[in-house]
Formats: C-alpha cells, sequence, structure tokens
C-alpha cells in the first residue's frame, strides 16, 4: 500500500463534484486528483510561457527608441538580449546557438525600426529551430 497524505479545508462543493467524476468514470477519487494535479502542473507551465512572452516583448520595446539598435536584427528569448546582427539569417542562427544551451517557449527576430515590425518564433518553431 502506498503512502498517503490527507488535505485540510477542501471545499465540499469540489470534493463532491470530483467523487461524482470518479463514479461516473468507475475510478478511484485519488486517480481523478492526481489527474486535476497533472492538469494544473500543466496550464501554470503555460502561464510561466506567456511571462516569458512578455518579457521578450519588454526587451525589444525597450530597444526601440535607442538608435544603436535602429535598423539591426535582433534575437530575444527569455527575456534576454542574445544578438544584434545586420541580416535575419544571422539572428536566426545566434537564437539557433542559444536554443542548443537553453530551453525556451517563445522567441523574437526581428529589425528594430520606431514601428513594430516583428517575426516571432513562437513555442513549437523553436523546438524546430
Amino acid at each position: 500500500m502506498g503512502k498517503g497524505f490527507y488535505l485540510k479545508n477542501l471545499d465540499v462543493e469540489a470534493y463532491r463534484a470530483i467523487k461524482a467524476i470518479a463514479a461516473r468514470r468507475g475510478v478511484p477519487v485519488y486517480k481523478v486528483i492526481n489527474e486535476a494535479l497533472a492538469l494544473y502542473v500543466n496550464l501554470y507551465d503555460s502561464l510561466a510561457a506567456e511571462t516569458e512572452e512578455e518579457a521578450n516583448n519588454r526587451v525589444y520595446e525597450s530597444l526601440m527608441g535607442d538608435p544603436r539598435y535602429k535598423g539591426k536584427w535582433v534575437a530575444i528569448a527569455k527575456g534576454k538580449l542574445i544578438a544584434v546582427t545586420e541580416s535575419w539569417d544571422e539572428a536566426v542562427k545566434a537564437l539557433r546557438r542559444f536554443l542548443l544551451r537553453e530551453k525556451a517557449s517563445h522567441g523574437i527576430v526581428s529589425r528594430v525600426s520606431e514601428e513594430v515590425e516583428e517575426v516571432e518564433i513562437l513555442g513549437s518553431s523553436l523546438e524546430m529551430l
């Protein structure tokens, strides 16, 4: 028999709903609770990815007013400026090198200008780089 633990202060209505789901599926309550916890962890990871996207956008916006970066291509991931280059290809190569060292769920490769002209490489595409 596995080790267990007790949860205090559970919402009665939520627990009843979980018991009803378990009964309909014909599985023990703990399995439904384990599935719910796993779904919550995945949702939390998704929210963290949105936070990473916001951090990347914040970095990009901070570069827009700086004359040192105007007309240059930049690569941004994990809320960091990774590279400043003369071409899109160089920026993508820099992002690829970064992704070999660190995992990222969102990245930006863009030419810095006064108007937003960004090319976003989103999560599934980042894994292909």
